[in-house]
């Protein structure tokens, strides 16, 4: 039975199809298999930084009118594979039909992570229809957090039983200088238990327009790595050298 997880952001830029990469490949480093899903519908962000543009022919909205769905998958290479969004939305695209096509792939994953699009509107109801658990991603600035606190408030009623905050593009001398909102604040505001923090690493700078990911020794990498742990089950501190 699969874990299914949808990734979401209050606003755009917070990072989140990144994330949903990362914690993809951390999972399958861990001996799960994973499969990413794009809901961020006429997006593709997903497709292109799994490097499968080129390779889709299908996408779940075929599924949903009568293609197979394994015929939609694609491999992403890595062990990971990938579940591409159509490019424009359709009235087939409703949050109950999208539930049942993900929930009918349950037993051929250990994980099923779902990019939904930013914002609280008609494309979060729809990403978040099959997930048990919900991780949204806020940078740590005002607008980001804000947005954050406005899907937190939403999220449960969508389907996610579980809401859990990741803090992207961490910088501790920025928090020190107060040109960034502190853990702490970015807890209360959200109103969302933190299950990680992600430093900012200029490592990432290329993976979006390059789909160069970074070494396994870079800072997201280990941040994301440990997240996935935590989503394992396992008793992961946190990295107090962030703090610090």
């Amino acid at each position: 039975m699969a874990q299914r997880i949808v990734i979401l952001s209050g606003k755009g830029g917070a990072g989140k199809s990144t994330a949903a990469v990362l914690l993809a490949r951390s999972l399958h480093a861990a001996g799960k298999k994973v499969l990413l899903v794009d809901a961020d519908v006429g997006m593709n962000a997903l497709s292109i930084l799994t490097g499968t543009a080129q390779k889709t022919v299908y996408h779940w909205g075929d599924a949903l009118t009568g293609a197979a769905v394994r015929d939609c998958i694609v491999s992403c290479g890595d062990g990971v594979s990938l579940l591409p969004a159509p490019g424009l939305p359709s009235a087939d695209h409703t949050p109950a039909a999208f539930r049942g096509l993900i929930q009918s792939l349950d037993g051929a994953y250990d994980f099923i992570l779902i990019d939904g699009p930013a914002g609280i509107g008609a494309g979060m109801a729809l990403a978040a229809a099959p997930a048990e658990k919900a991780l949204l991603l806020s940078s740590p600035d005002d607008v980001s957090v804000s947005g954050c606190a406005a899907a937190a408030r939403r999220i449960g009623a969508c389907g996610p039983a579980q809401t859990r905050l990741i803090i992207n593009r961490f910088r501790f001398q920025a928090v020190r200088k107060c040109r960034q909102i502190n853990v702490d604040h970015m807890i209360d505001r959200a109103g969302v238990r933190l299950i990680g923090i992600v430093p900012e690493d200029k490592n990432l700078w290329y993976f979006g327009s390059a789909g160069l990911l970074p070494k396994p020794a870079s800072p997201a990498i280990d941040a994301y790595g440990r997240i996935a742990g935590r989503l394992l089950g396992q008793q992961i501190s946190l990295n107090v050298s962030l703090l610090k």
